[in-house]
């Protein structure tokens, strides 16, 4: 399979200015959102870029004491997520609306892997393996649990098997999520209380998938630096091939982000979009 150019959004710099860190997500209609930090003695500064129709709205939002790791739109306004927690209980998701007003805190649990909110204000939260009991949830916009994965596990006589460590989340819809995960890394389609399992999937470690129809689209994975791996679910097939940047060298990206059909890219502060949909209109 040949090599395929991704799509080069923009250099961070250009976007954020001065900044000490900063993180890419995609919100439920495929918009990329960005969210920069900024320390200032004990103090962190955050700001959203949230990516709408060619143009780019800022949302500053007030000094905090604690890192934030997520930005996804909830409802008009937005949810803000750290990662880690320094105590059982401890709220590490805050709501503000658009002028960066505090309107609510809750708790989704340690050790978060992602975040994805849905149109109907829906939050699902993968983990990684120092949260072992969840795995995957979901919770309502108030913050109250209404899935738990690994309870789901018990009512399918545990025909799924149990999460370890999520390592891609992709929810494509209010209806339909994906998930793939250590130890054996099915992919694992959800779908309104019913399931479906595609194993023997012949990628390993990958932390990002882009799925459109019946294709699912995977980063490098183990020791596989740069690599694409394009994946039929139907004939079970799969291609492999490099993507270039915007010079036409093999582009060595450092992790990629997955939510719909897009992949984002970051290398550096290089930030390069792969559209699944848009890619395999160029294979027909």
């Amino acid at each position: 399979m040949k090599d395929y150019m991704a799509n080069y959004c923009f250099n961070v710099d250009d976007i954020v200015g001065e900044h000490d860190d900063f993180g890419v997500s995609i919100d439920f209609d495929g918009n990329l959102v960005l969210l920069s930090e900024k320390k200032e003695k004990t103090r962190y500064v955050h700001i959203i870029f949230h990516f709408l129709d060619g143009e780019i709205k800022k949302i500053y939002l007030p000094k905090v004491k604690n890192s934030y790791t997520y930005a996804q739109p909830m409802d008009d306004n937005w949810l803000l997520v750290s990662s880690r927690t320094d105590y059982e209980d401890e709220l590490n998701a805050t709501i503000y609306d658009t002028y960066g007003n505090f309107l609510e805190k809750f708790s989704l649990d340690d050790a978060i892997e992602d975040v994805q909110t849905t149109k109907s204000s829906n939050i699902w939260v993968s983990y990684f393996d120092e949260n072992m009991d969840s795995g995957l949830s979901c919770f309502n916009n108030k913050g109250q649990l209404s899935f738990k994965f690994n309870e789901f596990v018990g009512q399918t006589n545990k025909q799924l098997p149990y999460i370890a460590d999520c390592y891609a989340l992709n929810v494509t819809s209010d209806e339909t999520v994906f998930i793939y995960y250590y130890s054996d890394f099915p992919l694992v389609k959800l779908t309104n209380n019913s399931f479906e399992i595609i194993k023997n999937i012949p990628i390993k470690g990958s932390s990002a998938i882009a799925i459109h129809e019946d294709y699912a689209l995977f980063e490098h994975g183990y020791g596989q630096k740069g690599k694409m791996h394009l994946y039929s679910m139907r004939n079970k097939s799969l291609k492999n091939f490099n993507l270039l940047n915007k010079i036409g060298k093999v582009l060595n990206y450092d992790y990629a982000v997955g939510r719909g059909s897009k992949l984002y890219l970051i290398k550096d502060k290089d930030v390069y979009l792969l559209n699944l949909e848009d890619f395999l209109n160029k294979l027909c």
